[in-house]
């Protein structure tokens, strides 16, 4: 394995480990809403950001920037300590209204320069009371449609429910930001997956017209199904897969809640991404897996060089 890499990770492993206590180790069937137009002001933006950025913020949360969008995905922004949100049920003990420690910091963002936020499911790992504070009251939420009356219920006044297989698109001066919700299964265990409620994966498709279409997948809380592996064959090349990582569940009575390194190689060898970051790891207390099981599995796959470790608050390129 690359050395550089597993340095790498165990210096974010090594940063969590110092916080309160240690980790352990448009295609066919879419239907499409109408364009949104982003009206925002040119002076603010970055010319950077045509160029596209992924910088992870912790946890399920990454600022996403490309053709002048800023974007944010599961907005988790409450600080570091033993009980940053409770779980009704945790998934490797089964205790019920079990709390769990936050490692890392979030990263910061300028909420106010946000163009929408994306929202896998309403988990209380993946939209919490800070963020249902902090977050503009005006701001574009895409958000499963289960999730949309929680959100109009906490002041929010442009909810956007998707459901699978439908899209909405963002329109800024000559780019178009196409969003498409792909299924995304909490669990191999058909009662479970059930109870954990339907999510959504999505697929985002950024076209200016000139330079052609970049594609990047974010798996959303997923365990890996033959869908994901298809997404491919179904809206074309994949550019970048953002993977939910930490094998949360694994070491449970019920399995998988979230991709291990195992089925996130197996995601990777389906997609053939050029750049894949891995998210949902390290952050919190009941992601199990360390982060640099990836980097070994994919290494003995030769797979390992298209893998970018993100560090929070670190942008990284969405494409080579």
């Amino acid at each position: 394995m690359n050395t550089r890499r597993h340095l790498a990770a165990s210096a974010l492993l090594a940063t969590a480990c110092h916080a309160d206590a240690a980790p352990p180790a448009g295609p066919v069937g879419t239907t499409a809403a109408p364009a949104v137009t982003v009206a925002r002001d040119e002076h603010d933006r970055d010319a950077s950001l045509a160029k596209g950025a992924v910088t992870w913020l912790g946890g399920p949360t990454a600022l996403l920037e490309r053709g002048g969008f800023r974007v944010l995905t599961d907005p988790m922004l409450s600080g570091r300590g033993p009980s940053a949100f409770t779980l009704p049920r945790h998934p490797s003990t089964g205790a019920p209204n079990a709390p769990v420690t936050r490692y890392l910091a979030p990263g910061t963002v300028d909420l106010q320069r946000l163009d929408a936020v994306f929202v896998s499911h309403m988990h209380a790992d993946h939209f919490d009371g800070r963020a249902k504070e902090m977050l503009p009251k005006n701001l574009p939420i895409v958000v499963p449609p289960s999730g949309a009356a929680a959100l109009r219920s906490a002041g929010f006044a442009d909810v956007r429910p998707l459901d699978w297989d439908e899209s909405t698109t963002f329109v800024r001066g000559g780019t178009r930001l196409v969003v498409h919700a792909v299924a995304a299964h909490h669990a191999h265990d058909a009662t479970l997956d059930r109870e954990l409620g339907k999510g959504n994966g999505y697929v985002l498709e950024w076209d200016d017209g000139t330079s052609g279409v970049l594609r990047l997948y974010w798996t959303g809380d997923a365990v890996l199904t033959e869908d994901m592996r298809a997404l491919g064959s179904r809206f074309g090349a994949i550019d970048l897969v953002m993977p939910h990582m930490g094998g949360v569940g694994g070491d449970g009575p019920l399995g998988l809640r979230t991709m291990d390194a195992s089925e996130t190689v197996e995601l990777v060898a389906a997609l053939r991404p050029r750049r894949v970051v891995p998210i949902h790891h390290t952050t919190f207390a009941h992601y199990r897996e360390p982060v640099d099981a990836l980097l070994e599995q994919a290494a003995e796959k030769g797979m390992d060089k298209a893998i970018r470790l993100p560090h929070v608050g670190t942008a990284i390129a969405i494409a080579p």
